[in-house]
């Protein structure tokens, strides 16, 4: 049987791409939530996509017998170039879906890696859909619960199958679920007591009536707080508008705060409503489908998820060095408890988190969340 791997070209062959996981039977996994698509059409389109305005993206379609059977993507990041001065010559895969065959899984890498050479790279990693500010990681602990908005499902056999394509592990990383009947650890909220009793710290609820200025601050706070993590890579201001005006319907404010001390930004805390909830029956398309987005409005408004997910919660430098303000954290994470639990949610997501990040593993363990989902991430030399 002949592997027939394609390089895609026009919104014919685009759309057989987007479309490999339903063509290979994901959608008869309970747990799947399938991703809206209009997100992916956007960033694989050079007018549009803020990825391609510091990147570069080639993507691939395997075909057997003719039928579609498995994707995937190749990138550089000429910002991941310029974070990472040490690590030169990385590229990075994503998109990857393929049925449990060897030769196709090993069929498409061998694009990837061809492209990524002849763009001078000694590495690749991933996936990244198509950067570490997307989707990210292969699942390989945590099938028994649906991915939740902005995470990935895959079938068991995925890791095993990458290794098998001649990558390794370098990286995994960790969700953690917090129920919103569990109490608070004693001494959490003794340290965030006395942090929030200090007359100069203030909490406030992000505003969607200033979104842009909200925005900027989780971009500043990110930009800071984040710039040592593993693959970390800038907001950018085009990404800062697409929060600004594509995720304005989705955000609710008593998910997200900012701590100030003495009026200047400190901390930020970001989570959204799980939207994978309300929209799991629309098999990826919103925008195509007008009925879906009546749908997605109608829920939003009166029927909102259950659950949240944790996305960001950042301290900048200079305070989170600070004894007297370090545990600006721990106030955020109360924070969220209590208004997570009295707006009514019953459980929240904290991912992900890097398997080698101790200090924010322990105190997420100190909020009694427990470790429920792992994705891994792979490298190879090229």
């Amino acid at each position: 049987m002949t592997i027939d791997v394609r390089l895609v070209r026009g919104k014919k062959e685009l759309e057989v791409f987007l479309h490999v996981p339903w063509t290979i039977g994901m959608d008869q996994e309970k747990n799947w939530v399938p991703p809206l698509l209009d997100d992916y059409r956007k960033q694989l389109d050079p007018k549009k996509s803020v990825f391609l305005a510091h990147g570069e993206v080639e993507i691939w379609t395997a075909f057997k017998d003719g039928k579609p059977v498995g994707r995937i993507s190749a990138q550089v990041d000429f910002d991941y170039d310029k974070t990472w001065p040490d690590e030169p010559k990385t590229a990075f895969f994503g998109f990857f879906e393929c049925i449990d065959d060897v030769e196709v899984a090993k069929a498409l890498f061998a694009k990837a890696e061809e492209w990524a050479r002849s763009k001078g790279r000694v590495r690749i990693r991933g996936p990244f859909t198509l950067d570490s500010k997307g989707e990210i990681g292969v699942l390989i602990e945590g099938f028994d619960k649906p991915n939740m908005i902005g995470t990935t499902y895959n079938r068991p056999f995925m890791a095993p199958l990458i290794e098998k394509a001649g990558y390794a592990k370098v990286k995994d990383l960790f969700g953690w679920w917090y129920d919103a009947n569990t109490p608070v650890d004693e001494l959490t909220k003794k340290v965030a007591q006395k942090t929030r009793e200090l007359p100069n710290v203030k909490i406030r609820l992000m505003d969607i009536k200033e979104i842009r200025r909200e925005a900027k601050i989780i971009q500043d706070v990110y930009n800071e707080a984040w710039k040592s993590n593993w693959n970390f890579t800038p907001f950018t201001d085009m990404e800062l508008e697409v929060i600004a005006n594509e995720y304005k319907m989705f955000i609710d404010t008593e998910l997200a705060y900012v701590a100030e001390v003495d009026g200047q930004v400190a901390a930020m805390l970001f989570a959204i409503p799980d939207v994978n909830e309300l929209i799991r029956d629309f098999k990826g398309e919103l925008m195509k489908n007008p009925v879906n987005l009546v749908k997605l409005l109608w829920r939003l408004k009166f029927n909102r998820p259950k659950n949240a997910r944790l996305i960001m919660l950042g301290v900048k430098d200079q305070y989170r060095a600070s004894r007297k303000y370090g545990a600006l954290a721990a106030v955020l994470y109360e924070e969220i408890s209590k208004r997570g639990s009295a707006a009514g949610y019953g459980a929240g997501e904290l991912s992900w988190t890097l398997e080698d990040n101790t200090g924010i593993n322990r105190g997420i363990e100190r909020m009694n969340a427990k470790l429920y989902k792992k994705w891994r991430m792979f490298e190879r030399a090229l």
